[in-house]
C-alpha cells in the first residue's frame, strides 16, 4: 500500500482527513482518518481506602447510545510536546485531585482507540496512591474545556462486578480493568 495523497476535510475541534491511496495492483481508493491527539489514561487506585478511583461524565458522542454519563479512567489528551508520563501526570492531578509522582506510574499498555478510523493511541498506566497524595478534592473538571466531572470510588469487587456485568462502557477503562482485575487477577 501506498498513501499518494492526503488532505484536510475538517478542522473544527477535530481533524478529519482524506488519504488516496494505491494497492499493489494499481487499484486506487480514498481512505478517512480522524487524527486525534494520543491520550494518557489511569487507572487509580488508593491504597488507603482499598478503592478505585474513576469519573463519572457525559460523553456528547455516545450520548444517543447511551444517555446517561459513564465511568472512566483518568484521562486526556497530550498536549503538543508532552508524553504520555508527563500527560498522565496532570490530568490524574486535573480531575482526581491526585498528585502521583513518576515512580507510583507504570505502564499497562499502550493500543490504538479505533485504528480503522482514528490514528488515537491509548497509553494506559496504573498507579496506587494514598489519601496523603490528595491535594484537592477532584472532579469538577476544566471550566475552560466544559468538563463535568463526577468522581466515584468502587471497592475492586464492585469493580470486578462492573467489568463482568456490562457496567463500564467506556473501553480504556474496560481494558485497564482487565489488565489489573481481570480473570485470576489480571495480567499484572
Amino acid at each position: 500500500m501506498k498513501i499518494e495523497k492526503e488532505e484536510v476535510l475538517l478542522r473544527e475541534g477535530i481533524v478529519v482527513e482524506k488519504a488516496t491511496v494505491r494497492d499493489d495492483e494499481d487499484n486506487v481508493f480514498p481512505r478517512y482518518r480522524v487524527n486525534r491527539p494520543d491520550v494518557a489514561a489511569v487507572l487509580l487506585f488508593n491504597t488507603d481506602t482499598q478503592k478505585i478511583v474513576l469519573t463519572r461524565q457525559f460523553r456528547y458522542a455516545v450520548a444517543a447510545k447511551i444517555p446517561e454519563s459513564i465511568l472512566e479512567i483518568v484521562a486526556g489528551r497530550l498536549d503538543a510536546g508532552e508524553t504520555p508520563e508527563a500527560a498522565a501526570l496532570r490530568e490524574t492531578e486535573e480531575e482526581a485531585g491526585y498528585r502521583v509522582r513518576p515512580d507510583q506510574l507504570s505502564l499497562l499498555v499502550s493500543c490504538f482507540a479505533s485504528p480503522g478510523y482514528s490514528s488515537e493511541r491509548l497509553n494506559i498506566y496504573y498507579a496506587a496512591v494514598t489519601d496523603a497524595d490528595k491535594l484537592k478534592d477532584g472532579g469538577g473538571g476544566l471550566k475552560n474545556e466544559h468538563e463535568y466531572i463526577e468522581l466515584v470510588e468502587l471497592t475492586i469487587p464492585e469493580f470486578r462486578h462492573l467489568l463482568r456485568e456490562g457496567g463500564i462502557q467506556d473501553a480504556k477503562t474496560y481494558v485497564a480493568g482487565l489488565y489489573k482485575y481481570g480473570p485470576n487477577g489480571g495480567f499484572q
